[in-house]
């Protein structure tokens, strides 16, 4: 028999939009909000340190988020153009 039982989670966050995808800054952000979190009450070189980290690591997600999107696209194209082909 399935036990069930009731749980915690933690706090839960969920990000919509309308009549569209997420964008490749808006997939980094939430990355990024998993990854990394910098304690409001962290003293100041750390805190600093922790940003500059968080900016690299941006800059980084960011552009392989943008070369996922256009390596799908790719194979959508592909695939698409196959498809097309066995048709005619």
């Amino acid at each position: 028999m399935l036990d069930l039982t009731a749980g915690e989670v933690g706090a839960v966050q969920v990000y919509t939009t309308q009549n569209r995808g997420h964008s490749a800054e808006e997939l980094t952000e939430m990355a990024l909000n998993k990854i990394i979190l910098i304690g409001g009450d962290a003293p100041e070189p750390i805190r600093s340190q922790a940003e500059a980290y968080r900016d690299r690591l941006r800059n980084i997600i960011l552009f392989y988020m943008r070369q996922a999107m256009l390596s799908e696209r790719a194979t959508f194209r592909a695939e698409l153009t196959e498809e097309l082909k066995d048709t005619q």
